[in-house]
Protein backbone atom coordinates (compact mmCIF):
# COMPACT_ATOMS: atom_id res chain seq x y z
CA UNK A 1 0.00 0.00 0.00
CA UNK A 2 2.97 2.03 0.90
CA UNK A 3 4.52 1.87 -2.09
CA UNK A 4 1.07 2.34 -4.20
CA UNK A 5 0.65 5.67 -2.30
CA UNK A 6 3.80 6.99 -3.26
CA UNK A 7 3.46 5.31 -7.37
CA UNK A 8 0.02 7.65 -6.98
CA UNK A 9 1.46 10.90 -5.44
CA UNK A 10 4.26 10.46 -7.89
CA UNK A 11 1.39 10.02 -10.80
CA UNK A 12 -0.77 13.00 -9.94
CA UNK A 13 3.23 15.22 -9.97
CA UNK A 14 3.47 14.38 -13.58
CA UNK A 15 0.52 14.08 -15.08
CA UNK A 16 0.22 15.63 -18.47
CA UNK A 17 -2.92 15.06 -19.44
CA UNK A 18 -6.01 13.42 -18.20
CA UNK A 19 -4.97 9.65 -19.18
CA UNK A 20 -2.08 10.45 -17.02
CA UNK A 21 -4.00 11.19 -14.16
CA UNK A 22 -7.00 8.95 -14.76
CA UNK A 23 -5.27 5.72 -14.70
CA UNK A 24 -3.35 5.76 -11.28
CA UNK A 25 -6.53 6.74 -10.02
CA UNK A 26 -8.69 3.91 -11.00
CA UNK A 27 -5.59 1.77 -9.88
CA UNK A 28 -5.75 3.33 -6.61
CA UNK A 29 -9.35 2.83 -6.06
CA UNK A 30 -9.56 -0.63 -7.23
CA UNK A 31 -6.64 -1.54 -4.28
CA UNK A 32 -8.77 0.43 -1.57
CA UNK A 33 -12.22 -0.44 -2.43
CA UNK A 34 -11.61 -4.47 -3.52
CA UNK A 35 -13.58 -4.21 -6.68
CA UNK A 36 -13.19 -6.21 -9.86
CA UNK A 37 -13.51 -3.02 -12.04
CA UNK A 38 -13.19 1.14 -11.52
CA UNK A 39 -13.76 3.16 -14.52
CA UNK A 40 -13.96 6.77 -15.71
CA UNK A 41 -17.06 7.31 -17.63
CA UNK A 42 -17.98 10.38 -20.35
CA UNK A 43 -21.43 11.49 -21.07
CA UNK A 44 -22.84 13.20 -24.14
CA UNK A 45 -26.43 14.46 -22.73
CA UNK A 46 -27.24 16.08 -26.02
CA UNK A 47 -26.35 12.83 -27.65
CA UNK A 48 -28.30 10.65 -24.76
CA UNK A 49 -25.21 8.33 -24.54
CA UNK A 50 -22.34 7.48 -21.75
CA UNK A 51 -18.90 5.62 -22.60
CA UNK A 52 -16.13 4.34 -20.60
CA UNK A 53 -13.25 6.46 -21.54
CA UNK A 54 -10.72 4.51 -19.54
CA UNK A 55 -11.05 1.55 -17.07
CA UNK A 56 -9.19 -0.57 -14.80
CA UNK A 57 -10.34 -4.64 -14.51
CA UNK A 58 -9.71 -7.73 -12.64
CA UNK A 59 -11.87 -11.07 -12.07
CA UNK A 60 -14.44 -11.56 -14.06
CA UNK A 61 -15.63 -8.32 -14.47
CA UNK A 62 -15.03 -6.42 -17.44
CA UNK A 63 -15.98 -2.77 -18.05
CA UNK A 64 -14.13 -2.08 -21.73
CA UNK A 65 -12.83 0.86 -22.50
CA UNK A 66 -14.81 2.76 -25.60
CA UNK A 67 -18.04 0.80 -24.02
CA UNK A 68 -21.03 3.12 -24.91
CA UNK A 69 -24.36 2.84 -23.66
CA UNK A 70 -27.33 4.93 -24.18
CA UNK A 71 -27.76 7.63 -21.03
CA UNK A 72 -31.17 7.31 -19.71
CA UNK A 73 -30.49 3.39 -19.29
CA UNK A 74 -27.74 3.26 -16.85
CA UNK A 75 -27.25 2.89 -13.35
CA UNK A 76 -25.19 5.94 -13.08
CA UNK A 77 -27.97 8.18 -14.07
CA UNK A 78 -30.38 6.75 -11.42
CA UNK A 79 -27.71 6.58 -8.80
CA UNK A 80 -27.63 10.66 -9.16
CA UNK A 81 -31.49 10.72 -9.55
CA UNK A 82 -32.03 9.07 -5.97
CA UNK A 83 -28.71 10.41 -4.66
CA UNK A 84 -27.64 6.68 -4.24
CA UNK A 85 -24.15 6.50 -4.38
CA UNK A 86 -22.95 3.31 -3.07
CA UNK A 87 -25.05 -0.35 -2.74
CA UNK A 88 -23.74 -3.79 -1.77
CA UNK A 89 -27.30 -5.06 -3.04
CA UNK A 90 -27.63 -3.49 -6.81
CA UNK A 91 -30.17 -6.58 -7.70
CA UNK A 92 -32.23 -5.48 -4.42
CA UNK A 93 -31.83 -1.59 -5.14
CA UNK A 94 -32.04 -1.72 -8.91
CA UNK A 95 -33.93 -4.88 -9.66
CA UNK A 96 -35.05 -3.95 -12.87
CA UNK A 97 -32.08 -3.12 -14.61
CA UNK A 98 -31.39 -5.05 -17.26
CA UNK A 99 -27.81 -3.80 -17.56
CA UNK A 100 -26.86 -4.43 -14.23
CA UNK A 101 -28.39 -8.55 -14.59
CA UNK A 102 -26.77 -8.82 -17.43
CA UNK A 103 -23.51 -8.23 -16.27
CA UNK A 104 -24.26 -9.49 -13.05
CA UNK A 105 -23.52 -6.62 -10.68
CA UNK A 106 -23.56 -7.02 -6.71
CA UNK A 107 -21.74 -3.71 -5.54
CA UNK A 108 -21.99 -0.59 -7.38
CA UNK A 109 -20.08 2.28 -6.79
CA UNK A 110 -20.23 6.18 -8.48
CA UNK A 111 -19.62 10.04 -8.04
CA UNK A 112 -20.56 12.44 -10.73
CA UNK A 113 -17.39 14.18 -12.07
CA UNK A 114 -18.50 17.79 -12.75
CA UNK A 115 -16.32 20.66 -14.26
CA UNK A 116 -15.31 23.73 -12.77
CA UNK A 117 -18.64 25.47 -13.65
CA UNK A 118 -20.46 23.35 -12.36
CA UNK A 119 -21.54 20.98 -15.10
CA UNK A 120 -21.78 17.63 -15.50
CA UNK A 121 -18.37 15.76 -17.24
CA UNK A 122 -19.03 12.07 -16.51
CA UNK A 123 -18.82 9.94 -13.29
CA UNK A 124 -16.24 8.00 -11.51
CA UNK A 125 -17.22 4.61 -10.45
CA UNK A 126 -16.65 0.83 -8.90
CA UNK A 127 -18.29 -2.38 -9.66
CA UNK A 128 -18.05 -5.87 -8.75
CA UNK A 129 -19.92 -8.69 -9.29
CA UNK A 130 -19.73 -9.87 -5.34
CA UNK A 131 -20.96 -7.98 -2.62
CA UNK A 132 -18.98 -5.35 -1.27
CA UNK A 133 -18.64 -2.82 1.97
CA UNK A 134 -16.91 0.34 0.76
CA UNK A 135 -16.58 2.88 4.48
CA UNK A 136 -17.14 6.23 4.34
CA UNK A 137 -13.59 7.38 4.59
CA UNK A 138 -12.95 5.55 1.13
CA UNK A 139 -15.71 7.48 -0.67
CA UNK A 140 -13.84 10.50 0.81
CA UNK A 141 -11.20 9.56 -1.22
CA UNK A 142 -13.42 9.00 -3.82
CA UNK A 143 -15.03 12.38 -3.91
CA UNK A 144 -11.29 13.66 -3.72
CA UNK A 145 -10.32 11.88 -6.75
CA UNK A 146 -13.11 13.00 -8.83
CA UNK A 147 -12.28 16.82 -7.58
CA UNK A 148 -8.53 16.05 -9.04
CA UNK A 149 -10.04 14.64 -12.41
CA UNK A 150 -12.15 17.82 -12.85
CA UNK A 151 -9.19 20.10 -12.12
CA UNK A 152 -7.32 18.15 -15.09
CA UNK A 153 -10.08 18.13 -17.32
CA UNK A 154 -10.14 22.54 -16.67
CA UNK A 155 -6.41 22.48 -17.16
CA UNK A 156 -6.41 19.95 -20.60
CA UNK A 157 -8.96 22.67 -21.82
CA UNK A 158 -7.20 26.05 -21.11
CA UNK A 159 -4.13 24.66 -22.65
CA UNK A 160 -5.70 23.49 -25.56
CA UNK A 161 -7.62 26.62 -26.32
CA UNK A 162 -4.34 28.61 -25.22
CA UNK A 163 -2.52 26.74 -27.45
CA UNK A 164 -5.65 27.15 -30.24
CA UNK A 165 -5.14 30.97 -29.77
CA UNK A 166 -1.63 31.52 -29.66
CA UNK A 167 -1.39 29.28 -32.94
CA UNK A 168 -3.85 31.41 -34.80
CA UNK A 169 -2.07 34.42 -33.37
CA UNK A 170 1.34 33.43 -34.12
CA UNK A 171 0.27 32.97 -37.79
CA UNK A 172 -0.36 36.80 -38.41
CA UNK A 173 2.45 38.33 -35.99
CA UNK A 174 5.45 40.02 -37.53
CA UNK A 175 6.69 39.29 -33.60
CA UNK A 176 7.27 35.87 -33.74
CA UNK A 177 10.47 35.99 -31.67
CA UNK A 178 9.13 37.82 -28.82
CA UNK A 179 6.27 35.69 -28.03
CA UNK A 180 7.84 32.75 -28.18
CA UNK A 181 10.56 34.01 -25.76
CA UNK A 182 7.46 34.94 -23.51
CA UNK A 183 5.64 31.43 -24.36
CA UNK A 184 9.21 29.75 -23.45
CA UNK A 185 9.93 31.58 -19.96
CA UNK A 186 6.18 31.25 -18.93
CA UNK A 187 6.42 27.32 -19.21
CA UNK A 188 9.87 27.16 -17.80
CA UNK A 189 8.13 29.56 -14.97
CA UNK A 190 7.37 27.74 -11.19
CA UNK A 191 5.77 31.24 -10.01
CA UNK A 192 4.25 34.22 -11.60
CA UNK A 193 5.32 37.20 -10.22
CA UNK A 194 8.49 36.36 -11.51
CA UNK A 195 7.16 35.69 -15.12
CA UNK A 196 5.24 38.75 -14.95
CA UNK A 197 8.74 40.50 -14.57
CA UNK A 198 10.63 38.56 -17.10
CA UNK A 199 7.39 39.19 -19.77
CA UNK A 200 7.21 43.01 -18.78
CA UNK A 201 11.21 43.57 -19.34
CA UNK A 202 10.83 41.24 -23.07
CA UNK A 203 7.59 43.38 -23.79
CA UNK A 204 9.40 47.02 -22.94
CA UNK A 205 13.18 45.93 -24.58
CA UNK A 206 11.99 44.01 -27.47
CA UNK A 207 8.28 44.89 -27.80
CA UNK A 208 8.89 48.59 -28.58
CA UNK A 209 6.72 49.84 -25.17
CA UNK A 210 8.42 52.62 -23.70
CA UNK A 211 6.95 51.00 -20.06
CA UNK A 212 5.64 47.96 -19.06
CA UNK A 213 4.82 47.61 -15.33
CA UNK A 214 4.10 44.29 -14.04
CA UNK A 215 1.58 43.95 -11.09
CA UNK A 216 -0.58 41.63 -8.98
CA UNK A 217 -4.14 41.65 -7.67
CA UNK A 218 -4.44 40.90 -3.54
CA UNK A 219 -8.45 41.14 -2.98
CA UNK A 220 -9.48 44.82 -4.40
CA UNK A 221 -5.76 46.73 -4.61
CA UNK A 222 -3.11 46.09 -7.21
CA UNK A 223 0.41 45.43 -6.27
CA UNK A 224 3.31 46.55 -8.02
CA UNK A 225 6.05 43.43 -8.41
CA UNK A 226 8.60 45.71 -8.82
CA UNK A 227 9.21 48.76 -6.20
CA UNK A 228 10.37 50.82 -8.88
CA UNK A 229 6.98 50.68 -10.30
CA UNK A 230 4.70 51.91 -7.42
CA UNK A 231 3.83 55.71 -9.10
CA UNK A 232 1.98 53.67 -11.83
CA UNK A 233 -0.34 51.90 -9.79
CA UNK A 234 -3.30 54.80 -10.09
CA UNK A 235 -2.94 54.45 -14.21
CA UNK A 236 -2.93 50.41 -13.82
CA UNK A 237 -5.68 50.60 -11.51
CA UNK A 238 -7.79 52.35 -14.01
CA UNK A 239 -6.85 50.19 -17.21
CA UNK A 240 -7.93 46.70 -14.81
CA UNK A 241 -11.08 48.81 -14.12
CA UNK A 242 -11.94 49.43 -17.96
CA UNK A 243 -10.81 46.42 -19.79
CA UNK A 244 -13.75 43.81 -19.04
CA UNK A 245 -12.87 40.51 -16.92
CA UNK A 246 -14.10 38.02 -19.81
CA UNK A 247 -12.96 35.59 -22.86
CA UNK A 248 -13.92 38.28 -25.09
CA UNK A 249 -10.60 39.55 -24.56
CA UNK A 250 -8.59 36.70 -26.35
CA UNK A 251 -11.40 36.84 -29.15
CA UNK A 252 -10.18 37.78 -32.45
CA UNK A 253 -13.79 39.39 -33.05
CA UNK A 254 -13.31 41.60 -30.20
CA UNK A 255 -11.90 44.89 -30.27
CA UNK A 256 -8.07 45.66 -29.34
CA UNK A 257 -7.53 45.05 -25.43
CA UNK A 258 -6.14 48.80 -25.36
CA UNK A 259 -7.01 51.86 -23.74
CA UNK A 260 -6.14 54.78 -25.66
CA UNK A 261 -5.95 58.48 -23.64
CA UNK A 262 -6.83 60.85 -26.73
CA UNK A 263 -9.97 58.49 -26.92
CA UNK A 264 -11.55 59.71 -23.97
CA UNK A 265 -9.40 61.40 -21.87
CA UNK A 266 -11.68 61.47 -18.48
CA UNK A 267 -10.82 57.96 -18.15
CA UNK A 268 -7.41 57.96 -17.56
CA UNK A 269 -7.10 61.68 -16.31
CA UNK A 270 -5.88 60.86 -12.86
CA UNK A 271 -3.41 57.93 -13.55
CA UNK A 272 -2.00 60.24 -17.01
CA UNK A 273 -1.64 63.02 -14.32
CA UNK A 274 0.62 61.04 -11.99
CA UNK A 275 3.44 60.12 -14.18
CA UNK A 276 2.68 62.93 -16.52
CA UNK A 277 2.06 61.70 -20.01
CA UNK A 278 0.60 63.54 -22.59
CA UNK A 279 -2.43 62.27 -24.48
CA UNK A 280 -1.29 60.97 -26.98
CA UNK A 281 -0.47 58.00 -24.96
CA UNK A 282 -1.44 54.62 -25.66
CA UNK A 283 -1.77 52.36 -22.80
CA UNK A 284 -2.63 48.49 -22.90
CA UNK A 285 -3.55 45.65 -20.10
CA UNK A 286 -1.80 41.98 -20.36
CA UNK A 287 -4.69 40.81 -18.91
CA UNK A 288 -4.02 37.22 -16.67
CA UNK A 289 -7.15 35.25 -15.53
CA UNK A 290 -8.31 32.24 -14.16
CA UNK A 291 -11.72 30.84 -14.22
CA UNK A 292 -12.04 32.77 -11.15
CA UNK A 293 -10.94 36.24 -12.29
CA UNK A 294 -7.95 38.23 -12.95
CA UNK A 295 -4.83 37.44 -10.83
CA UNK A 296 -2.70 40.30 -12.20
CA UNK A 297 -0.97 41.80 -15.38
CA UNK A 298 1.27 44.04 -16.81
CA UNK A 299 0.49 47.44 -17.93
CA UNK A 300 1.92 48.32 -21.48
CA UNK A 301 2.22 52.20 -22.21
CA UNK A 302 3.86 53.95 -25.33
CA UNK A 303 4.48 57.93 -25.34
CA UNK A 304 3.37 60.32 -27.65
CA UNK A 305 1.81 57.20 -30.27
CA UNK A 306 -0.18 58.85 -32.90
CA UNK A 307 -1.44 55.87 -34.85
CA UNK A 308 -1.98 52.29 -34.36
CA UNK A 309 0.46 49.92 -33.61
CA UNK A 310 0.61 46.86 -35.60
CA UNK A 311 1.17 43.76 -34.51
CA UNK A 312 0.85 44.75 -30.81
CA UNK A 313 -2.67 43.69 -30.22
CA UNK A 314 -2.01 40.18 -31.20
CA UNK A 315 1.42 40.46 -29.00
CA UNK A 316 -0.36 41.45 -26.18
CA UNK A 317 -3.31 38.79 -26.45
CA UNK A 318 -0.41 36.15 -26.60
CA UNK A 319 1.04 37.27 -24.03
CA UNK A 320 -2.04 37.44 -21.96
CA UNK A 321 -2.69 33.71 -22.59
CA UNK A 322 0.36 32.54 -21.56
CA UNK A 323 0.68 33.73 -18.94
CA UNK A 324 -3.13 32.98 -17.73
CA UNK A 325 -1.80 30.04 -18.83
CA UNK A 326 0.92 29.59 -16.34
CA UNK A 327 -1.50 31.05 -13.43
CA UNK A 328 -3.82 28.18 -13.99
CA UNK A 329 -0.89 25.37 -14.10
CA UNK A 330 0.45 27.31 -10.54
CA UNK A 331 -3.09 26.94 -8.97
CA UNK A 332 -3.79 23.37 -10.25
CA UNK A 333 -0.53 22.38 -8.87
CA UNK A 334 -1.28 23.94 -5.54
CA UNK A 335 -4.48 22.40 -5.33
CA UNK A 336 -2.19 19.18 -6.38
CA UNK A 337 -0.01 19.67 -3.52
CA UNK A 338 -2.85 19.96 -0.96
CA UNK A 339 -4.36 17.08 -2.24
CA UNK A 340 -1.36 14.81 -1.82
CA UNK A 341 -0.81 16.27 1.67
CA UNK A 342 -4.62 15.20 2.45
CA UNK A 343 -3.86 11.58 1.01
CA UNK A 344 -0.30 11.20 3.31
CA UNK A 345 -2.44 12.36 6.39
CA UNK A 346 -4.70 9.87 5.70
CA UNK A 347 -2.57 7.07 5.04
CA UNK A 348 -0.98 8.11 8.45
CA UNK A 349 -4.07 8.90 10.54
CA UNK A 350 -6.68 7.42 12.26
CA UNK A 351 -9.75 9.37 10.65
CA UNK A 352 -12.00 8.92 13.60
CA UNK A 353 -9.92 10.26 16.32
CA UNK A 354 -6.75 11.82 13.88
CA UNK A 355 -4.38 9.70 16.26
CA UNK A 356 -1.68 7.91 14.34
CA UNK A 357 -2.72 4.65 12.93
CA UNK A 358 -1.25 1.64 13.15
CA UNK A 359 1.72 2.07 10.13
CA UNK A 360 2.96 5.19 11.60
CA UNK A 361 3.03 3.39 14.75
CA UNK A 362 5.41 0.76 13.99
CA UNK A 363 7.30 3.10 11.43
CA UNK A 364 7.72 5.79 14.89
CA UNK A 365 8.49 3.22 17.39
CA UNK A 366 11.11 1.57 14.99
CA UNK A 367 12.47 4.88 14.81
CA UNK A 368 12.35 5.40 18.80
CA UNK A 369 14.03 1.91 19.25
CA UNK A 370 16.97 3.21 17.05
CA UNK A 371 17.39 6.38 18.91
CA UNK A 372 17.81 4.55 22.23
CA UNK A 373 20.40 2.12 20.73
CA UNK A 374 22.78 5.18 20.04
CA UNK A 375 22.06 7.75 22.99
CA UNK A 376 21.55 4.45 25.53
CA UNK A 377 17.85 5.33 26.42
CA UNK A 378 14.62 3.08 26.68
CA UNK A 379 11.42 3.11 24.92
CA UNK A 380 8.14 2.74 27.15
CA UNK A 381 5.01 0.72 25.34
CA UNK A 382 1.73 0.65 26.81
CA UNK A 383 -1.09 -1.13 25.30
CA UNK A 384 -4.29 0.15 25.95
CA UNK A 385 -7.56 -2.00 25.67
CA UNK A 386 -11.30 -0.48 26.36
CA UNK A 387 -12.68 -2.81 28.42
CA UNK A 388 -16.73 -2.84 28.45
CA UNK A 389 -16.51 -0.74 24.97
CA UNK A 390 -19.11 -3.41 23.44
CA UNK A 391 -21.63 -2.66 25.85
CA UNK A 392 -21.03 1.00 25.69
CA UNK A 393 -22.04 0.54 22.09
CA UNK A 394 -25.08 -2.22 22.84
CA UNK A 395 -26.43 -0.18 25.48
CA UNK A 396 -25.95 3.64 24.43
CA UNK A 397 -25.14 3.19 20.36
CA UNK A 398 -22.33 3.47 17.84
CA UNK A 399 -22.43 7.27 17.85
CA UNK A 400 -21.92 7.41 21.71
CA UNK A 401 -19.07 4.37 21.56
CA UNK A 402 -17.30 6.97 18.74
CA UNK A 403 -17.68 9.75 20.98
CA UNK A 404 -15.86 7.92 23.24
CA UNK A 405 -13.22 6.78 21.53
CA UNK A 406 -12.84 10.24 20.16
CA UNK A 407 -13.07 11.64 24.12
CA UNK A 408 -10.02 8.53 25.07
CA UNK A 409 -8.26 9.71 22.49
CA UNK A 410 -8.18 13.32 23.79
CA UNK A 411 -7.27 12.58 26.67
CA UNK A 412 -4.19 10.37 26.02
CA UNK A 413 -3.05 13.05 23.61
CA UNK A 414 -3.73 15.46 26.48
CA UNK A 415 -1.47 13.55 29.24
CA UNK A 416 0.97 12.82 26.68
CA UNK A 417 4.48 14.14 26.51
CA UNK A 418 7.25 16.08 23.91
CA UNK A 419 8.14 13.27 22.06
CA UNK A 420 5.51 10.70 23.26
CA UNK A 421 3.45 9.40 20.71
CA UNK A 422 -0.58 8.37 20.88
CA UNK A 423 -1.84 6.10 18.50
CA UNK A 424 -5.23 3.74 17.82
CA UNK A 425 -3.90 0.64 17.10
CA UNK A 426 -7.03 -0.53 15.74
CA UNK A 427 -10.97 -0.51 17.39
CA UNK A 428 -11.14 0.43 20.71
CA UNK A 429 -7.16 -0.08 21.62
CA UNK A 430 -4.97 2.68 22.15
CA UNK A 431 -0.98 2.17 22.07
CA UNK A 432 1.07 5.26 23.40
CA UNK A 433 4.75 5.79 23.40
CA UNK A 434 7.34 7.49 25.45
CA UNK A 435 11.14 7.82 24.92
CA UNK A 436 13.13 7.39 28.53
CA UNK A 437 16.56 7.66 30.25
CA UNK A 438 18.09 4.49 31.21
CA UNK A 439 17.92 5.53 34.83
CA UNK A 440 14.18 6.00 34.99
CA UNK A 441 13.61 2.08 34.42
CA UNK A 442 10.97 0.17 36.27
CA UNK A 443 9.66 3.18 38.31
CA UNK A 444 9.51 5.65 35.51
CA UNK A 445 7.39 2.47 33.58
CA UNK A 446 5.00 2.58 36.79
CA UNK A 447 4.76 5.89 36.58
CA UNK A 448 4.04 5.98 32.93
CA UNK A 449 1.75 3.52 33.07
CA UNK A 450 -0.42 5.37 36.03
CA UNK A 451 -0.64 9.05 34.06
CA UNK A 452 -2.77 6.94 31.36
CA UNK A 453 -5.14 5.37 34.10
CA UNK A 454 -5.62 8.45 35.63
CA UNK A 455 -6.84 10.22 32.39
CA UNK A 456 -8.61 6.82 30.95
CA UNK A 457 -11.02 6.82 33.98
CA UNK A 458 -13.96 8.42 35.82
CA UNK A 459 -16.56 10.73 34.28
CA UNK A 460 -16.56 11.79 30.49
CA UNK A 461 -18.65 14.04 29.55
CA UNK A 462 -19.50 13.28 25.37
CA UNK A 463 -21.79 15.56 23.23
CA UNK A 464 -24.89 13.36 23.86
CA UNK A 465 -24.70 12.25 27.16
CA UNK A 466 -21.88 11.81 30.32
CA UNK A 467 -20.43 8.32 30.62
CA UNK A 468 -19.06 7.03 34.09
CA UNK A 469 -16.07 4.40 32.79
CA UNK A 470 -14.51 2.34 35.22
CA UNK A 471 -10.85 2.50 33.09
CA UNK A 472 -9.57 0.18 30.61
CA UNK A 473 -6.53 -2.34 31.04
CA UNK A 474 -3.46 -1.34 30.37
CA UNK A 475 0.19 -3.06 29.95
CA UNK A 476 3.31 -1.24 30.00
CA UNK A 477 6.63 -2.81 29.06
CA UNK A 478 10.05 -1.29 28.77
CA UNK A 479 12.58 -1.79 25.64
CA UNK A 480 15.16 -4.43 26.42
CA UNK A 481 18.93 -3.32 25.36
CA UNK A 482 20.10 -3.94 21.62
CA UNK A 483 15.74 -4.41 20.87
CA UNK A 484 14.95 -3.30 17.83
CA UNK A 485 11.93 -5.07 16.34
CA UNK A 486 8.96 -2.93 17.15
CA UNK A 487 6.81 -5.49 16.19
CA UNK A 488 7.97 -7.63 19.05
CA UNK A 489 8.26 -4.84 21.22
CA UNK A 490 4.47 -4.64 20.60
CA UNK A 491 3.26 -7.88 21.40
CA UNK A 492 5.33 -7.51 24.47
CA UNK A 493 2.98 -5.04 25.25
CA UNK A 494 -0.16 -6.61 24.22
CA UNK A 495 0.72 -9.37 26.15
CA UNK A 496 0.78 -7.64 29.37
CA UNK A 497 -2.44 -5.54 28.55
CA UNK A 498 -3.56 -9.05 28.56
CA UNK A 499 -2.43 -10.11 31.69
CA UNK A 500 -3.83 -7.22 33.10
CA UNK A 501 -6.84 -7.98 31.89
CA UNK A 502 -7.15 -11.47 33.23
CA UNK A 503 -6.30 -10.25 36.92
CA UNK A 504 -9.11 -7.09 36.66
CA UNK A 505 -11.61 -9.86 35.70
CA UNK A 506 -10.65 -12.25 38.13
CA UNK A 507 -10.58 -9.39 40.99
CA UNK A 508 -14.33 -8.54 39.59
CA UNK A 509 -15.32 -12.44 39.84
CA UNK A 510 -13.90 -12.38 43.59
CA UNK A 511 -15.89 -9.84 44.78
Amino acid sequence: MDLLLSHFARSLSGAENLEQLARPILMLLQRITGLESTYLTIIDESQGIQTILYSQNSGGLNMPEGLTVEWFDTLCKRAMEEETFFTGNVSEVWGDSSAARELGLQTYLTVPVKKLDGSIYGTLCGASSESKEVDHETFGVLKLCSELIAYQIARDAAAKASILRASRAEERMESLALISSIGELCFRAEDLASALTESASLLQTQGGWDHAVPFVLQGESLRAVRELDTGWMTLAKEAHELVPLTDALFDSAHPDPFVSAYADPATLAAGISEVDLSSQSVVALVSVEVPAGRKGGILLVAVDCAGELDNDGQVVISCSNYLSLLAERVEFLTQLERANQELSVYALHDPLTGLANRRYLVEELARMLAAAQRNGGKVYVAFIDLDGFKQINDQHGHDVGDQFLQSIAGSLRGASRSGDLVSRYGGDEFVVLSSTRPEDGQSGLEAFADRLRSVTRGRFDLPEMALDYAGPSIGAVISRAGESDPDALLARADDAMYAVKKARKGHIAQR
